[in-house]
């Protein structure tokens, strides 16, 4: 009987937890996804927009 509360309360605790950082990582790409961030440069409008910044830099 001990021994089924301990797995119960461990498998609670592990499924919390799991549950917890789901929700903290959903949140920080909610964040990040709000901050505009830059493109990747291995998609065809970011190598655009990093040009585009490198010649307003050079003139």
């Amino acid at each position: 009987m001990t021994m089924e509360i301990g797995g119960l309360i461990l498998n609670f605790g592990t499924l919390g937890f799991v549950v917890a950082f789901a929700y903290i990582s959903a949140r920080a790409t909610e964040k990040y996804r709000k901050s505009n961030p830059p493109k990747s440069s291995l998609s065809r409008d970011g190598i655009q927009e990093r040009l585009q910044q490198a010649r307003v830099t050079v003139k």
